[in-house]
């Protein structure tokens, strides 16, 4: 028998999760897709096929792993888990079939709407020349299935419009009977175990579902930079899997220390100190963040939009503070996405947003040299504007007024792009006693034109004498053309930054 070397990854997951607006949905489905590893491991012991978890005290090796397969007391083994992936080694293409049957039955029955994706391609023994092969086959069949999910509906089925599935129950949600599809009864399953035990699901649900409810939402996304450059860095003339796989399996398992736990530590603590620093001054459900996604270098949670950059600030500083400690060789960071919207608003788009908002802040990484810095832009939806995120902005007559994207966690405050930027000018502007009115002002009047902003710039100039001076001393920016674009930054989320009570 030839041994396999197989990959599983759930596709579409964003969609999955975020199908819905009810929070303990959301909170549900993105449960499901951590368990799914779990089940393809429970599945597998279902059948009496004996696969291995990764073990921190089990180092790879792969003569000991042909030895137990030809002995039959082995049928596979987990080489790594990371990244929204699981790479597995079976004893054979029957195994890794016969698991797959079981595995993509049981989420079919029990988790409809998440879509599983398995590809295999034969072991040669050298792990370079195997992986290529496996992320080759990966690529076509991506390129085959359809995205997304395709459900099969009766003409007389009633459908949810958002999903386009029928619908099969009726429920009760708030003493009120909803209509509810396959996937919405088992998110909504997952996530009400969840919700017992976190108080923020169900105040996050009330804020998304309940009617007069007045509040403004932002949804992150963050991901980490030159992940693969890394990868390739530390494989590099390597070839035999016990050093390919060993390197992995520290190298996710550090990234998963990085990433997440270090990151959720560091929101943790930010969460108890805007509690002290503000204490009776906001309603308790101000300070509330729910992580949505986990994995990796990926990080999603939705806040109140007020403190976002709090978080946003906390999160990405821990993982670049990550690399201090002096543990390993490589270094990390992340660039992060806001998409700031209001509690009604679908989350989906949100989220699209907010991913979008994540790729242009990367635009500062990428490039011939390889930088290891941590950026943020961000969207605030006015309206019901639809594209992407450049087409909003074009659209919207917005995309020469920004200054961001934004660097976040340098010490030094001389460099213009640097979030403190933004943080000095509120300053000055409480300082001279500008008031919001004139700040939005020119925000706005710079949305029509460059000389329409310069010109309510000098008009607030002239009300305050040592205003401009003081921006040229402590900001080191002369020139209306660089100081317009921080100013329009400013005035978009000054209520919501900087002005707390």
């Amino acid at each position: 028998m030839k041994m396999v070397l197989a990959q599983y990854t759930i596709r579409s997951k964003q969609e999955y999760i975020f199908r819905t607006n009810r929070m303990v949905e959301i909170a549900g489905a993105s449960e499901n897709i951590s368990q799914s590893w779990n089940i393809l491991f429970t599945q597998a012991d279902k059948m009496g096929k004996k696969l291995r978890r990764v073990s921190k005290n089990i180092p790879f090796c792969m003569e000991e792993v042909k030895r137990l397969f030809d002995e039959r007391k082995l049928n596979g083994i987990e080489l790594f888990c990371g990244g929204g992936n699981d790479t597995v080694l079976y004893d054979s293409i029957e195994t890794y079939l016969e698991v797959n049957k079981a595995f993509s039955r049981f989420l079919l029955e029990n988790y409809p709407g998440m879509i599983p994706m398995a590809v295999a391609c034969e072991y040669s023994g050298d792990y370079d020349k195997d992986y290529a092969n496996l992320m080759k086959q990966s690529d076509i069949e991506k390129n085959k299935m359809i995205s997304g999910q395709s459900d099969f509906i009766l003409p007389f089925s009633m459908m949810d419009r958002t999903t386009f599935q029928p619908y099969s129950d009726i429920i009760s949600i708030a003493e009120s009977s909803v209509r509810v599809t396959d996937e919405a009864k088992a998110k909504r399953k997952a996530g009400l175990k969840i919700r017992e035990q976190d108080e923020t699901v169900k105040l996050l649900d009330d804020l998304i579902t309940k009617k007069g409810e007045e509040s403004l939402l932002a949804v992150v996304h963050a991901d980490g930079n030159n992940m693969g450059s890394k990868i390739s860095e530390m494989l590099t003339d390597k070839k035999d899997y016990d050093s390919c796989v060993n390197i992995m399996r520290e190298f996710t398992a550090d990234t998963a220390k990085a990433f997440g736990k270090s990151g959720l530590d560091a929101m943790q603590k930010c969460q108890q100190q805007l509690k002290e620093d503000y204490k009776d001054k906001y309603d308790e459900k101000a300070f509330f963040f729910r992580k949505i996604i986990a994995d990796g270098d990926d990080m999603t949670f939705v806040c109140n939009a007020r403190f976002v950059m709090d978080y946003v600030g906390a999160y990405l500083e821990a993982v670049q503070n990550y690399n201090n400690k002096g543990e390993k060789e490589w270094r990390y960071s992340s660039c992060a996405g806001i998409c700031i919207f209001h509690s009604h608003y679908p989350f989906a788009r949100a989220y699209s947003l907010a991913e979008q908002a994540c790729e242009s802040a990367k635009k500062n990484v990428h490039g011939e040299c390889i930088k290891e810095e941590s950026w943020v832009d961000f969207h605030y939806i006015h309206n019901g504007v639809g594209g992407d995120l450049d087409q909003i902005r074009e659209h919207q007559g917005v995309s020469g007024c920004m200054a961001r994207p934004w660097r976040i966690g340098t010490k030094a405050n001389t460099d213009r792009k640097d979030y403190s930027t933004l943080q000095i000018l509120a300053d000055i502007m409480k300082e001279n006693g500008v008031s919001r009115s004139d700040i939005k002002t020119i925000g706005s009047e710079l949305e029509d034109s460059y000389s329409y902003g310069k010109f309510e710039l000098n008009r607030v100039y002239g009300h305050h004498r040592n205003l401009q001076n003081e921006i040229k001393e402590k900001l080191k920016i002369d020139k209306e053309e660089d100081l317009l674009p921080i100013i329009y930054d400013l005035s978009e989320v000054y209520d919501l930054w900087f002005v707390r009570k």
